[in-house]
């Protein structure tokens, strides 16, 4: 198969030969009316990759919409953010059926007649906020299912019919905080497969909340977690495999709760740092000493869990910064120390799921150093989802302490690509998943073969090409992609 990719070739560029661009007006789009929906939908019938952002709504709670119909928006793709605010008669976001990924953040706000988010099926990603507030007559937001990523925060407030958060079970990671406030919401079902948030964690006012249940997978959470007045909520035990939390654990008002046996106890009501704070009258976990009476008389095991609270330790490397962000489907971790002491390097790890790690990768350490040093690593072969990284410093005598975790999610569907494009000295080949590269091949447009490689790693030296117009192949396991290449 590897030796007949001429006619695929062919094919493939005759069909990028008639693509054809829809067209879109620039910058933002601000929709306040019925008329002003209908008169996009008629100027712009076959626009889909809107560049800027999308504003469906009044800028204000004193002048309402008359909107009631979004159909006929043929939208994949928003540049910018998408806000649906203030729209008391709109009853659904049919007509956003193909919208796919929302690069900037998305606001849903005071939409009174809105129950459902029926039409955003397809969302996949969002590369900023969720924020969905005030939209009394909400009762679900399942038809979010397809949704895998939300780049910083999630907000879900003062919706007071919203009675599950089911939809949401694509979500793995919020790099950012996560603020579940005064709704209807009996359980925290839908944010099951939430593995780490790197903000605050704040879950207050829910009334009918009754339990954690949909957290059981949470491990990790980077800033202060937070349960105020939650006043019928009676237990905490969904939170078991929680194993750091660099914050305070702050458990104020919950006046019903009577089960909080999880091992994170175990560190939280011994730490001199006050890392927990408790203000509950009436409850069997209205202190450190009725917590520790309930985690031993359920044999937890204290010793295991304080091995594993390692995500919130210091480096024997003064660590000032740890970042990772995403350049298309590559990952780009960046750290520096203020000081080192004894410091041979670090081991960068991988993780899928936060629990079991590969190293990927060695970064010689300074030795014995005072000024600020800069290190960086990337990752050009990023897993399809969520991607966990942590440093493992060593020392010279093998001593050893771990970072807390950094992670990114890659979105959209699994593809092999290439960038940059067009390039001039190297390729870097992206989204495979953990895979291998088997073979690269380049054809020019004559059909002439002017590399091939085999055994590589994701980087491909072509600085011996002339500048041109090729044909990329790139053969990974059973997929074999052909990417329209441009040299200069």
């Amino acid at each position: 198969m590897k030796n007949q990719v001429f006619l695929p070739i062919l094919f493939l560029l005759t069909l990028l030969a008639y693509q054809v661009q829809a067209q879109c007006p620039s910058g933002n789009v601000t929709l306040t009316s019925q008329a002003e929906v209908d008169n996009f939908v008629a100027t712009y019938p076959m626009c889909q990759d809107l560049p800027g952002g999308l504003h469906i709504g009044t800028s204000s709670s004193n002048t309402l919409s008359d909107i009631t119909d979004l159909s006929g928006l043929q939208l994949t793709s928003i540049g910018g953010d998408l806000k649906i605010q203030h729209n008391q008669l709109l009853m659904s976001l049919d007509g956003l059926d193909m919208l796919a990924s929302v690069s900037g953040g998305v606001t849903i706000f005071n939409n009174d007649a809105l129950t459902s988010f029926s039409g955003l099926d397809a969302l996949a990603s969002i590369g900023k906020n969720l924020s969905i507030l005030n939209n009394d007559a909400l009762t679900n937001i399942s038809a979010l299912g397809a949704l895998t990523s939300i780049g910083t925060s999630l907000n879900i407030s003062f919706n007071p019919m919203l009675t599950t958060m089911a939809g949401l079970e694509g979500i793995t990671a919020i790099d950012g905080f996560v603020n579940i406030e005064s709704n209807g919401i009996t359980s925290m079902a839908g944010l099951d497969n939430l593995a780490s948030v790197t903000g605050d964690f704040d879950i207050r006012n829910n009334l009918s909340l009754l339990n954690l249940g949909g957290l059981e997978n949470l491990i990790f959470v980077q800033g202060n977690f937070y349960l105020f007045f939650n006043i019928q909520m009676t237990s905490i035990e969904a939170l078991s495999n929680m194993r750091d939390i660099c914050g305070q654990f702050q458990l104020f008002k919950n006046d019903a709760l009577v089960a909080c046996t999880i091992p994170i106890m175990c560190i939280l009501t011994q730490d001199p740092n006050f890392d927990l704070f408790i203000e509950t009258y009436g409850s069997e976990c209205g202190s450190s000493a009725q917590i520790m009476a309930q985690v031993e008389a359920a044999n937890i095991d204290c010793a295991t869990a304080e091995a594993e609270a390692v995500l919130c330790n210091p480096l024997s490397a003064e660590l000032v910064s740890l970042d990772i962000r995403l350049e298309g489907r590559t990952a780009v971790l960046t750290w520096e120390t203020a000081t080192e002491t004894n410091n041979q390097g670090f081991e960068i790890q991988r993780s899928r799921d936060g629990f079991e790690w590969e190293t990927i990768a060695w970064q010689e350490g300074s030795g014995n150093s005072s000024i600020l040093r800069a290190y960086s690593f990337v990752d050009y072969n990023t897993y399809r989802g969520i991607n966990y990284y942590r440093l493992q410093q060593i020392d010279f005598n093998g001593a050893s302490v771990y970072s807390q975790a950094v992670s990114i999610t890659t979105t959209g569907v699994s593809t092999i690509d290439i960038y940059p494009n067009p390039a001039s000295d190297f390729l870097v080949v992206s989204g495979l998943d953990g895979r291998t590269i088997d073979e690269v091949v380049i054809h020019d447009l004559n059909g002439k073969e002017v590399l091939r490689q085999t055994d590589i790693n994701n980087v491909i030296d072509i600085a011996n090409i002339q500048p041109g117009m090729y044909v990329a192949v790139i053969v990974a396991g059973f997929d074999e992609k052909f990417i329209k290449l441009v040299i200069e």
